[in-house]
């Protein structure tokens, strides 16, 4: 494949060697890639600073048998977002819910614009309904999804999963809901989504304890 350039947000991170590390990207042309970055973690690294966790950045990659970093540029780090805790925990857990969520190689530009789109809302506007919206459509873009995998819930709810799969974010913008609602909504999506993964969620532990 050689050359290519593309734009991703980056998911984790883990050290590999004694100065490289092995990144996983969301990308959008290629979707969730684990990219080879060489020598970063030397004090002389250019590109460390570019390729931390949440950042949205523009990726020169060289292909041969695996993906291979050679510059990355910030487009975007969401600085309101990392410096607030409660946000930061939410938007790891898109980044969680994504990484787990979403099979290595698997084209899918749906995923990429939701997470670009959730966490700019995240940086400007961060409201749980914006979050639960997300969840719902990451599962129905990912083909999780299953209204029908959820019996014995009131119409009311129903009706508000089905906006928030289908409905724009700024439609979702004007839902309004009351605490016991937004809890008892999170609860279902929780549960869905755990169930779906068979496992829990790391995030989700840490935002419970915030909230403690």
């Amino acid at each position: 494949m050689g050359s290519i350039t593309t734009e991703g947000v980056i998911l984790k991170r883990k050290n590999f060697g004694e100065a490289d590390r092995v990144v996983t990207i969301i990308t959008k042309q290629y979707g969730k890639i684990s990219v080879v970055a060489k020598g970063v973690r030397r004090i002389t690294s250019r590109r460390a600073g570019n390729i931390e966790v949440l950042n949205r950045v523009k990726l020169h990659l060289f292909k041969a048998k695996s993906f291979n970093l050679q510059e990355a540029e910030a487009i975007q780090v969401y600085p309101q977002i990392k410096e607030n805790l409660t946000l930061a925990t939410t938007a790891f857990h898109v980044l969680e819910l994504v990484d787990r969520m979403v099979a290595e190689d698997q084209f899918n530009p749906l995923v990429y614009s939701l997470v670009v789109a959730i966490l700019e809302l995240l940086e400007k506007n961060p409201r749980q309904i914006f979050l639960r919206a997300f969840e719902v459509k990451l599962l129905s873009v990912s083909g999780f999804w299953s209204i029908n995998a959820l019996p014995h819930l009131p119409k009311e709810m129903i009706k508000l999963l089905e906006q928030l799969e289908h409905l724009s974010w700024n439609q979702i913008n004007e839902i309004s809901l009351s605490e016991e609602e937004a809890l008892f909504l999170e609860n279902i999506l929780r549960q869905y989504i755990e169930r779906v993964l068979e496992a829990n969620l790391k995030s989700i532990q840490v935002m419970r304890q915030l909230r403690k």
